[in-house]
């Protein structure tokens, strides 16, 4: 794991099948009654954090803990929350105005979004040399980025976006590396501005406001929100000439604030192409 200023935690790893949401997330989608005690894991406003938890005087110190309470404001049952836990990976920054705008289009369409940014900055030197440098190091082979640097109890509640430099020279300069691009025969041999495996996302650092804010939006719609079809959707999952979702988007992704449980399977179960890269490289 990654040193964070003398913090030695390790998040425990993940088994192969646990990694990718197979037997927990078809127990969960089924209703969660392999577990039992389902009334334990009641979340009244859908959105993936227990209302135990929410209730938890505990859980909130714990929050307040990691992020500091000038930047958590809390959890209260009924209200549907996204906690974007935001981490930044070499000399990677984010436009004062990215932060404000996403806030406030979350929260004007009736969900308390709230920007954690992670304390320690993680060095790229390190992440690129314990974990690799493309999406999937990142984010979700087993023993990537993600498995082992984010708290367990973290995973579970909020959404992690991880900032990188992305690929420092043309024609890829700020870019990321995707097998999944790839392998579909995508731009620019398979580097991605961002990429996002349902409770995870990366973007490569922008220099202009509009575009970063764009692809933010993107990234993180992609919790519940596929590509759009139609060439003439303006929002960010269209032509992307507004950051903003279209208003049948905010709806679908208000009811799909559940997807930000680790355990959901979401992110392969949905999303067959991920099958196909974790096949290709156990093949190299």
């Amino acid at each position: 794991m990654v040193q964070r200023d003398g913090d030695d935690r390790r998040s425990s790893r993940r088994s192969f099948l646990s990694s990718i949401g197979v037997t927990g997330g078809m127990s969960f989608l089924a209703g969660g009654s392999v577990l039992g005690s389902r009334w334990r894991n009641t979340d009244s406003d859908d959105d993936g954090i227990p209302d135990r938890k929410k209730r938890s005087t505990a859980f909130h110190r714990r929050l307040e803990s990691v992020f500091g309470p000038d930047q958590f404001e809390g959890l209260e049952p009924g209200r549907p929350t996204l906690l974007i836990d935001v981490r930044y990976i070499g000399q990677t920054a984010v436009f004062p105005s990215t932060k404000w705008t996403v806030v406030n289009l979350f929260r004007r369409h009736g969900i308390d979004a709230q920007w954690l940014e992670y304390p320690h900055r993680y060095a790229l030197e390190t992440v690129t040399e314990r974990y690799g440098s493309t999406v999937r190091d990142l984010l979700w082979r087993p023993g990537c980025f993600y498995s082992e640097e984010v708290e367990t109890d973290l995973k579970d509640v909020a959404l992690q976006l991880l900032i990188v430099p992305g690929a420092s020279t043309p024609p890829h300069e700020g870019r990321i590396y995707s097998h999944v691009m790839d392998l579909a025969g995508g731009d620019a041999d398979g580097y991605v501005n961002g990429f996002s495996a349902g409770n995870r996302a990366v973007v490569a650092n922008r220099t202009d406001r509009f575009a970063e804010a764009r692809l933010v939006l993107h990234e993180l719609a992609h919790l519940a929100l596929g590509h759009d079809d139609d060439p003439t959707n303006p929002g960010v999952m269209g032509s992307g000439e507004e950051v903003d979702l279209l208003d049948a988007e905010w709806n679908q992704l208000r009811g799909g604030l559940a997807n930000i449980r680790d355990r959901t399977g979401y992110d392969v179960v949905f999303r067959p192409c991920l099958w196909f890269e974790d096949l290709a490289s156990s093949l190299e």
